[in-house]
């Protein structure tokens, strides 16, 4: 599994502020969500809080979950309200309890082998209240695979230069999945440090997901293609 989301926690955190719109990512939420009537919400793969608390300042009732605690000391000392809790989305176990569950960030690429997909739904269908609203976001395979080129980030936090050189490599060994290796390189105060990592993430054809959804209970409602993503709006029944 990545460092980037454990060791790498805070630089993580100061990347993706300035690598994420998160005010227009809240916004495209808050619309679906006040659509819908949703206000009790739980967000899968909440990261350090940038959406929570865009959520908790608009009034949501709101629950965060993620896989590392790292993540979650960096979102309980930014946002400081107790509404985060460490857990594996393939083992979710509220009981109909939210309005709406969101995935966020493309989370579910990393959970790459499809019992732990429909370990991962079924928790979701389960944590909703009856024709409760699931709504979560995919790297889309032919986007994804038909281009594999090396690409490079340089992001400027502070006094500090971040260089990201990324590079996709072809895994498909449980399923449209693949290793995402990455070179970090921090410039600050005339100190240069470095570290290497690597994680293997899925995509998913347009077909495969609408079939996981059907095999754990959920409606589409609507589907949002991007050239490399696809959010999907769906319905528990």
């Amino acid at each position: 599994m990545t460092q980037l989301y454990s060791t790498l926690a805070n630089l993580y955190h100061e990347m993706y502020e300035h690598i994420f719109d998160y005010d227009k990512e809240f916004n495209f939420y808050d619309t679906i969500l006040k659509e819908n009537d949703c206000k009790k919400i739980m967000e899968v793969g909440c990261g350090t809080g940038m959406l929570a608390r865009r959520f908790l300042k608009n009034g949501y009732d709101y629950l965060g979950l993620d896989l590392f605690n790292e993540m979650l000391d960096i979102a309980r000392a930014e946002v400081k309200e107790d509404c985060f809790v460490q857990c594996d989305m393939r083992n979710l176990m509220y009981d109909r309890e939210f309005d709406s569950v969101l995935i966020t960030g493309r989370s579910l690429a990393y959970v790459i082998e499809n019992q732990c997909i429909l370990d991962t739904l079924t928790g979701v269908h389960r944590s909703l209240k009856d024709n409760g609203l699931f709504v979560f976001d995919i790297f889309e395979a032919n986007g994804i695979f038909d281009n594999f080129d090396d690409f490079e980030q340089i992001i400027h936090h502070n006094t500090k230069k971040i260089r990201r050189i990324s590079s996709l490599k072809k895994n498909l060994q449980t399923g449209w999945t693949y290793d995402w290796y990455a070179n970090y390189i921090i410039e600050e105060n005339e100190k240069v440090s470095e570290y290497d990592d690597i994680t293997t993430l899925r995509a998913f054809t347009k077909d495969e997901i609408l079939l996981f959804l059907k095999l754990t209970g959920f409606k589409v409602k609507e589907i949002i293609d991007e050239p490399k993503t696809m959010t999907l709006i769906t319905e528990k029944i």
